[in-house]
């Protein structure tokens, strides 16, 4: 899912999670190890929820089980009177998550295994806005990657790696400034 760290707000986790049940994710087990962490949080400030303790416990694995993620966390949202977000909320706050990490990416490989996911996953989920971008990074891995079998030099290799990178970003930025903002947020998922 993610190569940076990147502070997590319950909000993003509870997205992380619905889109992964709603979507089938590309990286659950890297959104569930932050789950266990969050709860982990939780405990060392003071929460004494049975279920979060419980969360915490699970980081002493180093995979923690999903299954056991998902049942413990909606035990804690069922007794906090907490609901997941909707299924437009989630599908943004992935996508800025993953445009995030296409912007922290300190080489032009790790971004680009960033932009493989756009091009390996079929991304046509409501709202709108979501497919449109997720179809536009669609686009931009094939037309720097794509050598159409080695019959062409792609655009990526005429590129030095820091020339890439930046390009790369340059057409990320737009996207994730959009996404960064509530009021656009919530127009984003009135569509």
């Amino acid at each position: 899912m993610t190569t940076f760290s990147y502070p997590y707000t319950f909000h993003d986790l509870l997205c992380l999670r619905q889109f992964n049940e709603i979507h089938g994710a590309l990286h659950t087990e890297a959104s569930d190890k932050e789950i266990v962490e969050w709860a982990e949080h939780q405990v060392m400030q003071g929460n004494d929820s049975e279920a979060v303790l419980i969360l915490a416990s699970l980081n002493l694995d180093k995979h923690p089980n999903s299954d056991e993620v998902r049942m413990y966390l909606d035990r804690y949202l069922l007794e906090s009177g907490q609901s997941l977000p909707d299924a437009k909320i989630s599908a943004l706050i992935w996508l800025k998550l993953q445009l995030l990490n296409i912007i922290q990416c300190e080489d032009a490989k790790k971004a680009e295994t960033v932009l493989y996911d756009f091009a390996i996953a079929y991304l046509d989920f409501p709202p709108p806005f979501f497919t449109r971008t997720c179809r536009y990074f669609n686009w931009l891995y094939y037309r720097l990657y794509d050598d159409l079998g080695g019959e062409y030099q792609t655009l990526a290799s005429e590129m030095s790696d820091s020339a890439l990178l930046s390009y790369i970003k340059s057409h990320t930025t737009p996207f994730y400034r959009v996404l960064s903002d509530n009021e656009w947020l919530d127009f984003l998922t009135s569509e």
